[in-house]
C-alpha cells in the first residue's frame, strides 16, 4: 500500500512537471536557433536574444543630401537592430542590382576609390548606413547657404564650409561620429560637392563568401584610431573600451551564382546587404561578422555553407 502511494505521487509529479519540461525544451530550441529578423521579401537573419530593434533608426540618407549621394543603388527595404551588450549595430537591407554587366574586379576597384571620388567604401557607409545626424546636415546647409549669399558678387567664387557635428550619446551617432567627423561643403569653379572629414581606416581586400546558397562579397573598413576615454564617456560606453578600435563591414550578396551576368530569365533579382559595426580591444571583428553572415537565409534557396 505504501509503495503504491509513492508510485502514485511519482506519476503525479511527472505529469505536473511535463509542461515545464516541454516549455524549457522549446525555450532552449529557440535560444539555439535565435530570434528571426526579416525583410518583407523573406530575407531573414537569426540573432541571439542580445539583439533588438534600434530605437534610433534613421533613413539611409538625409533628404538634404540626396542629390549628393550615389544614385546607382536604390534601397527598397531596411532593417536596423542593435546589441547593447556588445555595443554593436547590424543592418539588413535589399536593393536593386546595379552590378549587372560588371564583375568582381570592377566592384572591388570602386570600393577602394579615394573618398574624394564620392564612390569609395567609406562614402557608401556614410551615405547609406551611418549618415551624420539630421540636425548637423541642416545646420551645415544653413551655414553654406549664408556663405553662398555673401559671395554673390562673384558667382563663381570658391566657397568651403566645414561643419563639426554634435552627436547624441546613442550607438548610431557613435558609429557615425567615428566614420565621419563632420561635413565639408565646397563650391569650386561653380561646381558644388559635399565631402566629410574622415576617420582613419585600412581597407582590406574583398572576400567572397558562400553560405546558405548565397554569394556575398565582403568589404571591411578597419579603424586605425583608438577610442579615447572622452569618447567612451560622451557616448555612455564602458570605460574599458578605451583603446578599442572600430570595424565596419558591408556584405553585398544574392542567391548563387551572383548575378553579374545579364540574364533575361532572372530580371530584377534584388541584392541583399548585411552591414555591421562593432568595437573591441585587440583582434578585429571579422570572425564575429562571418558568424552573423552565416545566419542569413532566403526562402527557396538551397542551404549549405562554404567560405573561401
Amino acid at each position: 500500500m505504501h509503495r503504491n502511494a509513492i508510485r502514485a505521487w511519482m506519476v503525479l509529479a511527472a505529469i505536473l512537471l511535463l509542461p515545464l519540461l516541454v516549455l524549457a525544451a522549446q525555450e532552449q530550441s529557440q535560444s539555439s536557433s535565435g530570434q528571426p529578423f526579416s525583410l518583407r521579401s523573406g530575407v531573414t537573419i537569426r540573432l541571439s536574444r542580445d539583439w533588438g530593434p534600434d530605437p534610433y533608426d534613421r533613413i539611409p540618407t538625409p533628404s538634404a543630401l540626396d542629390r549628393y549621394a550615389p544614385r546607382e543603388i536604390g534601397f527598397s527595404e531596411f532593417l536596423n537592430v542593435q546589441n547593447l551588450k556588445e555595443h554593436s549595430l547590424l543592418k539588413l537591407a535589399s536593393s536593386n542590382n546595379p552590378l549587372q554587366g560588371r564583375d568582381q574586379r570592377d566592384l572591388d576597384a570602386q570600393m577602394h576609390e579615394p573618398t574624394s571620388s564620392g564612390r569609395g567604401l567609406l562614402n557608401y557607409l556614410s551615405d547609406f548606413f551611418f549618415p551624420p545626424p539630421l540636425h548637423c546636415v541642416e545646420q551645415a546647409f544653413a551655414d553654406y547657404g549664408r556663405a553662398i549669399n555673401q559671395s554673390k558678387p562673384d558667382e563663381n567664387g570658391d566657397v568651403s564650409i566645414a561643419a563639426t557635428c554634435q552627436y547624441l550619446p546613442t550607438l548610431p551617432d557613435f558609429y557615425s561620429a567615428q566614420l565621419s567627423h563632420g561635413l565639408v561643403f565646397r563650391r569650386v569653379s561653380g561646381l558644388e560637392s559635399v565631402d566629410s572629414t574622415w576617420g582613419k581606416f585600412y581597407l582590406p581586400s574583398v572576400e567572397q563568401v558562400e553560405t546558405n546558397g548565397l554569394t556575398f562579397f565582403v568589404y571591411e573598413a578597419q579603424g586605425l584610431e583608438q577610442l579615447t576615454l572622452e569618447t567612451t564617456r560622451h557616448f555612455n560606453l564602458p570605460e574599458d573600451l578605451q583603446g578599442a578600435e572600430l570595424d565596419f563591414f558591408w556584405a553585398i550578396g544574392a542567391p548563387s551564382p551572383f548575378p553579374f551576368m545579364v540574364d533575361p530569365t532572372q530580371r530584377n533579382v534584388p541584392l541583399i546587404h548585411v552591414v555591421y559595426a562593432g568595437a573591441d580591444l585587440g583582434a578585429n571583428q571579422r570572425p564575429v561578422f562571418m558568424k552573423l553572415l552565416q545566419k542569413v537565409t532566403v526562402p527557396g534557396v538551397v542551404q549549405g555553407n562554404r567560405i573561401r
